[in-house]
C-alpha cells in the first residue's frame, strides 16, 4: 500500500467529503427494498472483494468496513478528488417467502474519490481498482446507497472463503435466512477517535465453559485516546488480539483442546497454537474441538468453532487456531477479522447503532433431513469418519462448502429417549419420518 504524510491523506479526504457534499446527491426512480453484490475472498492477500459499475465500466475493488469513504483509481489521471456517475446493481426481493434476485436498478451521483496514483494499489488483491468503504459516515458507499433508493441506511454481509459470499444494502432478505433463526443483536459503541469503524462490548470470552482471564480494561473504551476495545475489520485476515489477552486466549485453548485428546504441534506462521489434525474427532456435524464464545452486551454471544471460523487448515494433517498476537500496544485491544466472520450473516443497522447476526442454532428439521438422507441414500456414505476426516485435511475447502449448505447449524438436540451416536439419532430420525409419511398414506 502507498503511504502517505497524515497532512496530505487528512487534506485528500477535506478535499473528497467538500466535493460529495456540493455535487449532485445521490438520486434514483426505483425504489428496491434492497440491493445485492457478489463477494470473494482473494487467495494471496485474504482481502474480500466486489464488483461495482460506474457507467459502463465494472471494475473490482475491495471491501473496507469501517472506511469512511471510497476511492477508485484511474489511470487517464483525476480532473477533480472525485468521480460522480450512474451507478447500476442488483437488486433483492421475497417471493412466497424466499429471497429472489430482482431487476438491476441504477442511482445517479453517486460519488467515489479518485485517485491517479497506480501506487495506491499497492497491497490490493491484484485486480482492484479501488476500495468501497462501509463505514459509519455520511459519504460511505452505504449511506449514498440509502440516499438514492430511499431505504434504511443498513447493509448486512454473510463472508465466505469456500466459495462466494454476499454483500447487501438496505433490507433484507438474505438468501438462506428462512433456515436460521432469527438475528441476534448487540449495541455498536461509538468511539470518537474512531468514529467510522464498527466497535461491540465484550463482557467475557469463553473457552470450552471456561473463562479466559485477562484485564477486563482493555476491552473498554478509552475516552482519552479512543485505544482498548473491540471492532471488526475486513481488511484483517484473522482476529488479532493484545498480548496479554491473546497468551491467555491460547493457553486456555490448548489446555481445553488437550483435554480432549487433541495433540499440539510445532506452530505455523502467523499462528502459535498447532494441533495434530489425525488426533481431533470428526462428526457429521464438524469437528470436536473447543468452541470460543464471545460474551457481547444485551445477552447475544458469539460463537466460534472448527474450520469455519476458529481453526485454519495451513497444511496436510495440522490445523492452526486462527487468531493472531496484536501485539501490547495495539490501537484495538481484539479486531475480529474475516475468517472468523464466516459463514455468518451480519447486520450492521447504522440508524439504530447495532449488530445483528446469525446465532449457533440446533439441526433444524431441513438439515437433520438433509443429514439423513445423504448418510442413508449412498453406500458411500459421505459422513463415515474415516472418510469425512481424509477429506478435511486434503481440502479445507469441501469442509467450508457443506458447512455452509448446512446454515450454521452446530448441534443436534437429542430426545430423551435417543440414545447412540449422531449417525444413529439422524437413522433413528428419518426412519420416524418414513412412518409418518405411511401413516398419512403419502
Amino acid at each position: 500500500m502507498a503511504s502517505y504524510s497524515p497532512v496530505f491523506v487528512f487534506l485528500f479526504l477535506g478535499f473528497f467529503i467538500l466535493s460529495v457534499s456540493n455535487a449532485q446527491q445521490p438520486s434514483s426512480s426505483s425504489r428496491p427494498s434492497g440491493l445485492v453484490f457478489t463477494v470473494s475472498r482473494d487467495p494471496s492477500t485474504l482481502q474480500y472483494l466486489t464488483k461495482i459499475s460506474i457507467g459502463k465500466v465494472p471494475v473490482n475493488v475491495v471491501v473496507d468496513l469501517g472506511r469512511e469513504s471510497s476511492w477508485i483509481y484511474s489511470s487517464r489521471g483525476c480532473a477533480s478528488a472525485s468521480i460522480s456517475g450512474a451507478m447500476t446493481a442488483q437488486s433483492n426481493s421475497l417471493k412466497n417467502g424466499e429471497w429472489v434476485s430482482g431487476p438491476n436498478v441504477t442511482a445517479r451521483g453517486i460519488s467515489f474519490g479518485c485517485e491517479a496514483s497506480a501506487g495506491a494499489l499497492r497491497g490490493l488483491a491484484k485486480g482492484a481498482r479501488g476500495i468501497i468503504g462501509l463505514g459509519r459516515s455520511g459519504v460511505s458507499l452505504t449511506s449514498q446507497f440509502a440516499s438514492a433508493f430511499r431505504f434504511s441506511r443498513k447493509f448486512s454481509m454473510e463472508l465466505s472463503s469456500a466459495n462466494e459470499g454476499t454483500l447487501y444494502f438496505g433490507d433484507g432478505p438474505y438468501t438462506n435466512q428462512q433456515f436460521r433463526q432469527p438475528l441476534a443483536y448487540t449495541p455498536l459503541l461509538t468511539n470518537s477517535y474512531f468514529s467510522t469503524d464498527y466497535f461491540v462490548d465484550v463482557n467475557y470470552i469463553e473457552i470450552g465453559n471456561s473463562n479466559v482471564t485477562y484485564n477486563k480494561g482493555l476491552l473498554s473504551i478509552n475516552k482519552k485516546n479512543g485505544m482498548g476495545g473491540t471492532k471488526f475489520s475486513t481488511l484483517v485476515p484473522y482476529t488479532t488480539m493484545e498480548t496479554s489477552i491473546y497468551k491467555a486466549f491460547t493457553s486456555l485453548y490448548i489446555q481445553r483442546a488437550k483435554a480432549m485428546g487433541i495433540s499440539a504441534v510445532s506452530p505455523v506462521a502467523p499462528f502459535s497454537a498447532c494441533f495434530n489434525a489425525s488426533t481431533i474427532e470428526s462428526r457429521p456435524d464438524g469437528l470436536v474441538v473447543p468452541t470460543i464464545v464471545l460474551g457481547l452486551r444485551s445477552d447475544a454471544y458469539w460463537q466460534m468453532t472448527g474450520p469455519a471460523n476458529s481453526l485454519k487448515l495451513v497444511k496436510d494433517n495440522v490445523y492452526c487456531l486462527a487468531f493472531v498476537d496484536g501485539g501490547s500496544k495495539p490501537k484495538t485491544s481484539i479486531v475480529i477479522g474475516g475468517h472468523q466472520m464466516q459463514f455468518n450473516i451480519m447486520e450492521f443497522d447504522i440508524p439504530r447503532s447495532r449488530l445483528g447476526f446469525s446465532p449457533p442454532v440446533q439441526f433444524s428439521e431441513l438439515s437433520i433431513l438433509l443429514l439423513g438422507l445423504f448418510s442413508l441414500s449412498t453406500q458411500l456414505t459421505f459422513f463415515n469418519c474415516n472418510l469425512l476426516q481424509l477429506c478435511i485435511l486434503k481440502a479445507d475447502r469441501l469442509f467450508e462448502i457443506i458447512y455452509k449448505l448446512l446454515p450454521q447449524n452446530k448441534h443436534v438436540e437429542s430426545h430423551p429417549d435417543e440414545s447412540g451416536d449422531l449417525n444413529q439419532i439422524l437413522t433413528s430420525r428419518m426412519q420416524g419420518k418414513k412412518k409418518k409419511r405411511t401413516c398419512s398414506g403419502s
